[in-house]
């Protein structure tokens, strides 16, 4: 049977424990450093494909053919509709 009085332990007891928690968690820390200190590394080197391969993309599409055609039927496209709205007013 239990009383409402807390059972005594002595000082030294809990110190011991704790410097044992401690030191679990002091390997814990170590461990986890290890492991994101790799995680981060990978991540820094796929951060950068994906820098390159964009730029390299951006590159290729800028000096593609078909997209400087593209840009040249956007622009003629625009420029009549540019010139259908001021033939429009014109006519007002």
């Amino acid at each position: 049977m239990e009383t409402v009085y807390e059972k005594y332990r002595p000082a030294h007891e809990i110190l011991i424990e704790y410097y044992a928690y401690c030191e679990l968690r002091g390997f814990l820390q170590d461990d986890w450093e290890k492991e994101d200190k790799m995680y981060k590394a990978q991540c820094d080197k796929l951060y950068e494909e994906y820098k390159t391969a964009t730029a390299r993309e951006k590159d290729r599409e800028e000096n593609s053919k078909s997209t400087r055609i593209a840009k040249k039927l956007e622009t003629m496209k625009m420029t009549e509709d540019l010139v259908a709205k001021i033939k429009l007013r014109n006519n007002k």
